[in-house]
């Protein structure tokens, strides 16, 4: 009769916990929540954020301006889903708005807004 080994509980629970650290797992809900930093050179009134799919904004996140050099932690809903965001700024000063297309958040902990006024060119750095 061959010789069979069975694992212990305690070592098979081990070794599960160390393959489920090991391999990744997708969440349908990826984390979406990230740090949003303003260093477009503007003090920011608004900031709406939206899948890039829709053609509707919602509410603006923020209650008080965000101005140059500030950060702002976002956080979102769980029931939040999209691949890609986008996101529209207003400005205290009443220039037009402008929009960073196609962030794909889950990827993102922390964006760092940058604007060019005479361009009109949006650039963002992502960490």
């Amino acid at each position: 009769m061959p010789y069979v080994r069975t694992l212990s509980v305690p070592l098979l629970a081990f070794i599960i916990g160390i393959i489920v650290q090991i391999v990744p797992v997708h969440a349908d809900n990826d984390d979406l929540d990230f740090t949003l930093v303003n260093k477009t050179g503007y003090g920011i009134k608004a900031i709406y954020i939206a899948p890039s799919a829709s053609t509707e904004w919602g509410d603006n996140i923020i209650s008080k301006p965000l101005e140059n050099g500030d950060g702002l932690a976002i956080t979102f809903d769980a029931k939040a889903k999209a691949e890609h965001w986008d996101i529209r700024i207003a400005w205290v000063d009443e220039g037009n708005d402008v929009i960073w297309k196609k962030c794909k958040l889950s990827e993102i902990s922390k964006i760092t807004l940058h604007y060019n006024r005479d361009s009109g060119e949006t650039t963002a750095s992502t960490e």
